[in-house]
Parts: C-alpha cells; structure tokens; sequence
C-alpha cells in the first residue's frame, strides 16, 4: 500500500523528518497521518487494499473525500464492508482518482454535468483564484450544493475554487433605431423595375 506518509512512520506514531517536513509545509495534515493509521489496521482484514496507492484523504463538509491514483477507486469500491465502515466512521466517501488538476477535480464533482469554462484570477497578494462556470440547467444534475463543490475542490487542489451559475439572460433588449439600418432594409425589399 502506498501511502502519503511513510508505513513505519504510521506504525511508530513518529514521524520521519521528510514526512513532518510535508506535515510542516501543509502538503499533508494530520487527519491524512490518522486515517493512514486507520487503513493500516483495516489492511489485514482486507488485503485486497495492498495494492491501494493514496495521495491524499482529507475530511471536508461532513465527507471523507480520499484522492488515490488511478484503478483505486474500483479497488476500494469492490471492498463493500470496508466503504460500510469508512462511511460509519467518517461520513460519506467521495473517491478522486488522481493525478490531480483543477479540471480532473471539477468533472469528478460535477458529473455528468460540463463546465462552462474556468476563470483564473491572479491576486495582489500573489495567491490564484479559480471561478468555475457552470450551467444553470444542470442545477438539479449537479449532486452537491455551491458551498461543499467550493469546499471540496479547494481542499482538494490546494486552491481556492468558486462555483457560480451563468446567468440567463434572455432578455430582449431593444435597439434604438438606426436609419441606414432602416434604408438597407427598404433597399432590400425593393422589387426591381421590368
């Protein structure tokens, strides 16, 4: 199994320098090092996820949301008793397969709804905002809210992502006339004389 902080790390309930060194950086929290702990436990119990390679677990809006590489998600799936018990113990489990970008992220939560597009906006204080547009059509497509979408992809890529809705707007504005506009209509419909 391959995890986001060393076995024997998990094991000795000490961390390596490397390992608190991502710990210190926030490449990883604490809640990553005690559910490693939880999942070695559990491994003998189902051996099947000794093949599993986690990047990341995180606990967001109520939700155990575990990111892991690809194959790991029909991996923990086909284990039924072990997703009863990360359920009961964590909440409900929402599994991301990486390699993790913010558009990779987006799709797995909004599926199988689209985006519209993402807008990166670059802050004074040299941080990145993401705005996500969705359509308004695919509200009730959409199975989470604004708050836990914005919760959960920023948690997830380290950055924080808002979701919005377009607006529609279907009103018909009108325009002031404009007169060569009028005489090239009237030019147009002008019957050739014979």
């Amino acid at each position: 199994m391959r995890l986001p902080v060393c076995v024997f790390d998990v094991e000795s309930d000490m961390l390596c320098p490397s390992c608190q060194e991502k710990l210190d950086k926030g490449e990883i929290t604490q809640f990553d090092v005690d559910f490693c702990k939880w999942l070695l436990e559990r491994q003998k119990q189902f051996p099947a996820i000794g093949d599993l390679s986690l990047l990341r677990a995180l606990r967001v809006a109520d939700r155990l949301v575990l990111i892991v590489k690809k194959k790991g998600r029909d991996l923990l799936l086909s284990e039924k008793e072990l997703m009863d018990e990360m359920g009961k113990a964590f909440g409900r489990v929402l599994i991301i397969e990486g390699p993790l970008s913010l558009r990779s992220v987006v799709k797995e939560l909004i599926h199988p709804a689209v985006e519209l597009g993402v807008n990166s906006l670059f802050l004074p204080d040299r941080t990145r905002e993401n705005i996500v547009v969705l359509r308004s059509e695919d509200k009730s497509r959409i199975p989470y809210s604004l708050e836990e979408l914005r919760l959960i992809a920023s948690a997830a890529v380290g950055e924080s992502v808002l979701f919005q809705y377009q607006e529609e707007t279907k009103k018909t504005e009108e325009k002031p006339s404009d007169v060569f506009e009028e005489r090239m209509k009237s030019f147009t419909q002008k019957q050739p004389k014979r």
